[in-house]
């Protein structure tokens, strides 16, 4: 009876062991299942609010392309675009047409009315940033690299040499 006993006893131990640790693998599986159950819920959230801002972004983008079309509307329109200027610039013997009106420009910073601070010098130092509204006004932007402003120039072409004459200016506060 004494090893029927020990042996009962083992048998005991061996399964309340086994018992101990499935219920110890139930509770890490359940804490975890918990754990990816929490995850998987802020994860849904996450993807809601990516889905509203994709959403968002794309009536942005459709509103930018609309601006894009009426804006080539404009463009069309501008003057610079506008052949009857560029014939009548051909007709004054300038053949580079209003490129060479804003390469002539480029070269005559002297007709800025205000002088440079901090050590700048005033000057027009972007192409981009000369516009030729007509054939015979320039809207300009100059700066020094500290303060800028825009110009408003009227000229005129005589023997193929442009002149230049200052209608107004200011400087951005």
């Amino acid at each position: 009876m004494n090893i029927h006993k020990k042996e009962s006893i083992i048998w005991i131990s061996i399964s309340a062991a086994i018992l101990v640790i499935s219920i110890l693998a139930l509770v890490g599986y359940h804490t975890r299942l918990t754990i990816l159950t929490q995850s998987v819920m802020e994860l849904e959230g996450s993807k809601n609010v990516w889905a509203q801002r994709e959403a968002e972004l794309t009536l942005e983008i459709a509103d930018l392309q609309a601006q894009i079309e009426q804006n080539a509307e404009l463009i069309k329109a501008f003057p610079s675009n506008n052949p009857e200027i560029i014939n009548s610039l051909k007709q004054q013997g300038l053949n580079g047409g209003l490129q060479e009106i804003v390469d002539d420009l480029i070269k005559h910073s002297e007709l800025i009315p205000y002088q440079g601070v901090l050590g700048g010098k005033m000057d027009f130092y972007s192409k981009e940033d000369i516009f030729v509204i007509s054939d015979r006004w320039v809207l300009a932007y100059f700066e020094d690299g500290h303060i800028g402003g825009n110009i408003l120039l009227e000229y005129r072409i005589k023997n193929k040499n442009i002149s230049w004459k200052v209608i107004d200016s200011y400087l951005f506060e």
